[in-house]
Parts: C-alpha cells; sequence; structure tokens
C-alpha cells in the first residue's frame, strides 16, 4: 500500500475466541470533517504525517495533526470522497477543536473544512473470518482498501484476531434507509464491543483525555503507515523525524489486560519506580473479563524487573498481552 511501512507489520496467531455472529453498530462517538475545495489536498499536506498527493481513490489511510513540538492533538482515518474531498474520521471529542485549527491555517488556499457528521450515519460491522455481508453490501480485499458505490462508502480496517472489521459510511438519505434494512438483518453490536476490537487491533487512538500527550512513534503510528517520512513540512515533523532517525523512541503502546475499569488518561505505575508514572492508558474497553486497554509506556518498563498498576503502585495489577503486529527492530 502506498506510503505504508508494511514490512514492520507481522501478523501473530491469537488463539481462537468464542465464535460470535457479524454486527453492525452506529458509532455516535465519532465525526467526519470534510476538507473539499480546489487546495484542499494542500492544506491537508501542509498539516498532517501522511501524504495525502497522488493517491488511488481506493485506499483509506491513518494520519494525525500535531502541535510544532510533535505531540499529537488528533488523528484521522482518511479517504476521497467523489468530488475530490477528503473525509477525516476523528473522536468526536477533538471535533470542534480541530475544525477550527485546520480553519486557521487556510489563509488564502482556494478550500473549505466542514463538519458534515449531522449528514453521514457511520457504522461499524464485525465481520468472523468466513461470515460473509449482507445482500447488497461487499468487503473491500484487503484492509486499508474501500469501495464506494450508492452514496455509500465501505472501508475495510485493520484486521482484529479473528475478525475483519468494516467502516460504512451512509452519505444520501437513500444510503441511511439502506442502511436500517442491514440494521435488521445483522445482530446489533455495542461501542463496547467496536472499541474492544480496535484495541485487539493494536491501533490507538487520541481523545480530548490525552490530547498533545503523544509523539506519533508512541502510539506506534510509523509502524501502522500513519506517518510518511518522505513528504514535506508540517507542524512537528522535525520533532517526529529525529525521534525516528536518532534512535530516540523510548516510550511504545503495547496492550493490556486489567482486572478493573480503565479510562483514557489513567497512569500506568511501574513497581520498580513508584514515584512516577511509567506511562498512559490511550483507550480501553470491557472484554470477556475484565477489561483490555491500550498503553503508552517506557519501553524498559515492559522489560525490567517490577510490575505494572492501575493509577498508584497499590492499584490493580495489569499484564502485558500481545500486538497484532510487531514493532520497528530500533526497539
Amino acid at each position: 500500500m502506498p506510503g505504508f511501512v508494511t514490512a514492520t507489520l507481522a501478523l501473530r496467531p491469537q488463539p481462537d475466541g468464542p465464535r460470535m455472529p457479524s454486527t453492525i453498530t452506529p458509532l455516535p462517538h465519532l465525526a467526519i470533517l470534510r476538507a473539499h475545495g480546489p487546495q484542499a489536498a494542500d492544506l491537508l499536506q501542509a498539516q498532517l504525517t501522511q501524504s495525502v498527493q497522488n493517491w488511488p481513490e481506493d485506499t483509506a489511510r491513518m494520519a494525525a495533526m500535531c502541535t510544532p513540538q510533535g505531540r499529537m492533538l488528533a488523528d484521522f482515518l482518511l479517504w476521497r470522497e467523489d468530488d475530490g474531498g477528503m473525509a477525516m474520521l476523528l473522536d468526536a471529542t477533538l471535533a470542534e477543536a480541530t475544525l477550527k485549527r485546520l480553519r486557521m491555517y487556510i489563509l488564502r488556499l482556494q478550500c473549505k473544512v466542514d463538519d458534515v457528521t449531522p449528514e453521514r450515519a457511520l457504522f461499524g460491522l464485525l465481520l468472523p473470518h468466513g461470515e460473509t455481508l449482507p445482500a447488497g453490501l461487499h468487503c473491500p480485499a484487503a484492509p486499508w482498501s474501500l469501495l464506494r458505490e450508492a452514496d455509500r462508502c465501505v472501508v475495510r480496517l485493520a484486521d482484529a484476531p479473528g475478525l475483519q472489521r468494516l467502516l460504512l459510511v451512509a452519505e444520501s438519505p437513500e444510503a441511511r434507509t439502506a442502511a436500517a434494512q442491514w440494521i435488521a438483518t445483522m445482530a446489533s453490536g455495542s461501542t463496547e464491543a467496536w472499541s474492544l476490537s480496535e484495541i485487539r487491533a493494536g491501533i490507538g487512538h487520541v481523545t480530548a483525555a490525552t490530547a498533545q500527550q503523544f509523539v506519533p512513534q508512541m502510539l506506534n503510528y510509523e509502524a501502522l503507515g500513519a506517518v510518511d517520512f518522505k513528504k514535506g513540512c508540517y507542524p512537528g515533523q522535525e520533532i517526529v523525524a529525529r525521534t525516528q532517525y536518532r534512535g530516540t523512541i523510548k516510550r511504545r503502546t503495547y496492550r493490556l489486560l486489567s482486572p478493573v475499569a480503565l479510562a483514557p488518561g489513567d497512569e500506568i505505575i511501574q513497581s520498580a519506580d513508584p514515584t512516577q508514572p511509567c506511562g498512559l492508558v490511550v483507550n480501553a474497553a470491557p472484554a470477556e473479563t475484565g477489561w483490555e486497554a491500550l498503553a503508552e509506556l517506557k519501553i524498559t518498563a515492559t522489560t525490567e524487573a517490577g510490575s505494572l498498576h492501575a493509577r498508584t503502585v497499590d492499584g490493580p495489577a495489569l499484564r502485558l498481552a500481545t500486538l497484532p503486529y510487531t514493532l520497528p527492530p530500533q526497539d
């Protein structure tokens, strides 16, 4: 896939879990911004970690928007719409601030950025391997590819162990009516199950609780193809590049298992150094037993003697679990 560091990704075998039906879930916690106009690509090219130029129309990509200090303000799933506009999916808690920031950089560019969330309907589909979609829906062939038909877009996201994950975007009243028919024929999912699939896919997302906390590499974003190191400048580019090429990546995102509920921004403490946090929870969701989370941690906290705990050194013990991809070898 153009622009993606696919060589760093390697699926690991996972134990089979309980068999589940295909599910469809509304995603009200997400928002869609739309950049459109003759110079919309120029705006995003200058602001995001991802290149938006010379981009195949059947491809979706991840990206981040950073401060000049390289800290992530928001992250996106990007795809092109039929008219050449760029759709930008992000956490709804960040939509207003992100929209305001992007508009600040338009200046004399011939483009606009709008929040089109009220005009779209978003659904997440979880499809166990071997299951098929209802008639009228088609699954893109590979992760990060998309199919567009009849005012709807289906993006295949990164798989979770045992699951294909699809994003369905209905862009018109007619497409929303069709989506209602599929909802009637598929099992209803939950936002918690969708969030759990994101965690098991190893993809962390910035929320209002964690904005400006992470350099992209701390969330494994270069391993996920969300950073293009060959593109031109953008806010924070110097810091992101220096972190990459000078081997100064000291923190990474890991998957954790917890016996208690966790929330974005919760501190993680390592027993060998209880005087300061060793990391933060990025995202969390209830699982079949307990909770699962993605947490940004000091790499040394995962390799040295000691145990990980939620919030305080006397808090519940946390266990490391596997990610579905291999981190780059410099770690």
